[in-house]
């Protein structure tokens, strides 16, 4: 497990000790990435169910301004912050160990800008539909989107509150799904979101 791109470029990265994580593929993220582009303009990357930070820390890599990593596991929240200790980035970083739900509201409260949000909860929990609802219908918005990683056989739904689904990609078992806010969505094109 590594960083793909920019600035932290072939860095590697520790994975929480045991099987408490199930850690997105290098394949996976640079296809994801290559889906996300290069579109930050300064905003935050969210990452509520962080594992390693591997998400997070890309998106730092790639030009983020700060990101939060959010997890409850105490072996996810150490490798997070090894991960960061590793790659100097303590002060661009913030680390919560807390329910993903918890830390939303926390930052509903400070209203941060959040370019981008990460969603990858463990598969058994079926968490997808409740943190879009939380995030698409919520009071802080976001500005380029929200990136679901989840089985290959499960569908989400196109549209939830500000959210409307975009680009989608499988790689064997494992989709990926992107959602941009409506107000990135041409009229020409909805559906598909312009920045991603």
């Amino acid at each position: 497990m590594r960083i793909i791109a920019g600035e932290w470029k072939g860095i590697r990265l520790t994975a929480p000790a045991g099987r408490i994580a199930r850690p997105t593929t290098d394949r996976v993220k640079e296809s994801m990435f290559n889906l996300m582009g290069w579109n930050w303009r300064g905003g935050l990357a969210i990452d509520l169910f962080a594992g390693s930070g591997a998400l997070g820390l890309e998106a730092l890599s790639r030009g983020a301004s700060g990101a939060v990593l959010v997890d409850v596991h105490p072996k996810s929240i150490a490798a997070i912050q090894d991960n960061v200790r590793r790659l100097r980035a303590e002060q661009r970083v913030r680390i919560w160990r807390m329910d993903w739900r918890a830390a939303w509201n926390r930052l509903s409260e400070e209203q941060p800008v959040v370019g981008w949000v990460f969603v990858d909860p463990p598969y058994t929990t079926d968490l997808w539909g409740a943190v879009l609802q939380a995030v698409g219908t919520g009071a802080l918005p976001v500005v380029h989107g929200v990136v679901c990683e989840h089985p290959g056989d499960v569908v989400l739904p196109d549209r939830v509150g500000r959210l409307v689904a975009g680009k989608r990609r499988t790689y064997g078992d494992v989709a990926v799904t992107l959602y941009a806010p409506d107000h990135e969505v041409s009229d020409e094109n909805r559906g598909l979101p312009r920045q991603l």
